[in-house]
């Protein structure tokens, strides 16, 4: 499978396609160190732009598109930050630009719990939904959110993937993977 990666950050979700076998075609992301991060854990360049400065042009054809856009506006961890109109809330609508031009078989968005919490961030994560729906695909998400320790990850972290399989794929992405750990009994 072939990985484009917007919001590439350290490169953690990307590592996690590694593992499973698949190639990064692209990865983006607009902070140099996140970059030399990524670079340092996968070994693989990162194209340091805004997101909204990348044409699809510039990125090579992909089998599935991933990424996890800002989360400080949805965080309840960065209470001052916490807003529906914080302007980095609204970057999803580059990796929908992108999604759109470049028409992979399926997406990948992560993202904290936070954004489903409260009402106002219920009707904008619908109102993004629909968008993704809109653009062609089959959208599940995962409610109550997964939690890294669930899969063997060493830490509490819960995240909300939001799961696109363009409609006119077969072989959709319908299910989470079963946890693969047990919390320790105490």
């Amino acid at each position: 499978m072939k990985v484009i990666s917007l919001f590439s950050g350290a490169g953690g979700l990307d590592l996690g396609f590694i593992k499973a076998g698949a190639e990064i075609v692209f990865a983006n992301d607009i902070d140099k160190d996140h970059a030399e991060t990524y670079r340092r854990n996968i070994g693989k360049d990162v194209i340091v732009k805004d997101i909204r400065k990348v044409s699809a042009e510039e990125i090579p054809h992909g089998d599935i598109i991933i990424g996890g856009f800002p989360c400080l506006g949805f965080t309840i961890a960065r209470g001052k930050y916490r807003t529906v109109n914080y302007e980095q809330n609204f970057l999803y609508k580059e990796f929908l630009r992108i999604l759109k031009a470049k028409k992979p078989d399926y997406f990948l968005i992560e993202n904290v719990p936070g954004m489903i919490r409260g009402s106002e961030f219920r009707l904008f994560f619908q109102k993004m939904i629909k968008e993704f729906d809109s653009a062609g695909y089959h959208v599940k998400w995962s409610n109550p959110p997964l939690n890294a320790a669930d899969y063997g990850v060493p830490q509490i972290r819960k995240r909300i993937f939001i799961l696109g399989t363009r409609k006119d794929v077969n072989k959709k992405l319908n299910t989470f993977p079963a946890p693969t750990h047990a919390p320790p009994d105490k």
